[in-house]
């Protein structure tokens, strides 16, 4: 079945009618937000998050790397509250590779005298 196109003079019918497509796919592949991945990120990326400033970013890495990789949401109010869980949870996800905390330095070894 075809969809009917309205009769548009000078023969802008086509080119109206493309921009329809056009303007359909763009909004069904767009995510209504753009999620953050808690156990991969950054705090750069924790930041881009509406809900968590940088203290609440540094105190989710601190977290997960004394603890390990986040869960769900019940996981993350442990680091930063649940009020404030429950307002990014939409915007984060659990899944996806674990987090490799970054390697420790060595310690140099003391000299003996």
């Amino acid at each position: 079945m075809r969809a009917a196109i309205p009769h548009v003079p000078n023969g802008r019918a086509s080119a109206l009618a493309v921009l329809a497509c056009v303007n359909g796919l763009v909004l069904a592949s767009a995510p209504a937000f753009a999620t953050v991945n808690v156990n991969t990120a950054q705090q750069s990326e924790l930041q881009s998050t509406r809900g968590l400033d940088k203290y609440r970013a540094k105190a989710i890495i601190e977290y997960r790397n004394q603890y390990g990789p986040y869960l769900s949401v019940a996981d993350l109010a442990k680091a930063i509250g649940p009020a404030v869980a429950g307002k990014v949870a939409s915007q984060v996800a659990f899944d996806g590779p674990p987090y490799v905390p970054p390697p420790q330095p060595a310690k140099p070894a003391r000299k003996k005298p």
